[in-house]
């Protein structure tokens, strides 16, 4: 895969009248194209400044990222770099700004000059990709909590980016929400080759990506498959982060002298176990 985005030794720091912190210190990863990266990490690890600093919200007080080619500390080259990576964040109510749906899927592309015509075909196959055509005449404080953030994403596949940062964003759905927009994501990555960059710290949700890199206190502490990253229980809870239930059963029973292998869902769970018992 090539690389679409490089972070290479970036420093960025929060700074007050009293004191400043850093949140990044000499910082580097790559994420390449087409594929689906979950980042994980507890509150304060640096996930969420690392999301802002990679289309250029954020610019980086040392070292470079580059998007595509472009240094996101390029002002010329500032509206290229948010055309390649599209944000979505945790809460749609503060994405939506228009009275219709149709109309908020609309806005990014006016702001670009996109000829009517164009936007309105656009604007049909980005609501068409996350199952809210119907919806394209509603009122969007009408929808629920996951139909918010699905036309939030669809205004920003509506700009056709390469890749796409959510920052937590089912943090503030309930559980069907969350099912609801995590399947648009695999749907994009899966489908439409996007570059996918899921911050979260929900398991289950990153045991769905291609690749699960664990921040904690502004530094890379694992980087992997999720199937290897979650083998290392230990890591992940002095990160101040949850295991997946079923991986942690398997490695507790794994202790006890019955070995399961690595176990991501509840659905390998029961299939490893009937087999085991089946086996005795």
């Amino acid at each position: 895969m090539d690389t679409l985005i490089n972070v290479d030794k970036i420093t960025f720091e929060y700074e007050n009248d009293e004191l400043s912190i850093d949140v990044l210190k000499d910082f580097s990863v790559e994420f390449k194209k087409g594929q689906f990266t979950a980042v994980l990490g507890h509150n304060g690890s640096g996930k969420s400044t690392l999301a802002k600093l990679l289309n250029g919200l954020l610019l980086p007080q040392s070292g470079k990222v580059t998007v595509d080619g472009i240094d996101t500390a390029d002002e010329e080259q500032s509206i290229n770099v948010k055309r390649t990576i599209g944000m979505v964040f945790q809460n749609p109510d503060n994405q939506l700004v228009a009275t219709v749906v149709d109309e908020d899927v609309a806005f990014g592309l006016e702001n670009l000059g996109i000829p009517h015509e164009e936007m309105v075909k656009r604007v049909d196959l980005a609501l068409e990709s996350v199952g809210m055509l119907e919806f394209k005449k509603s009122a969007p404080h009408k929808l629920s909590g996951g139909q918010k953030q699905r036309v939030a994403i669809a205004g920003i596949i509506a700009m056709e980016p390469k890749c796409i940062v959510f920052d937590e964003p089912t943090a503030m759905l309930d559980p069907r929400g969350r099912k609801e927009v995590i399947e648009v994501i695999l749907k994009l990555c899966r489908e439409k080759n996007i570059t996918v960059i899921l911050i979260t710290h929900y398991m289950n949700e990153a045991a769905l990506a291609d690749r699960a890199i664990v921040m904690d206190k502004g530094k890379i502490v694992l980087d992997g498959e999720p199937r290897e990253v979650f083998t290392h229980i230990d890591i992940l809870k002095k990160a101040g982060l949850d295991v997946p239930q079923p991986t942690e059963l398997a490695a507790e029973l794994k202790s006890r002298g019955i070995d399961l292998g690595n176990i991501l869902s509840v659905d390998e769970c029961v299939e490893a176990l009937t087999k085991c018992f089946s086996e005795e």
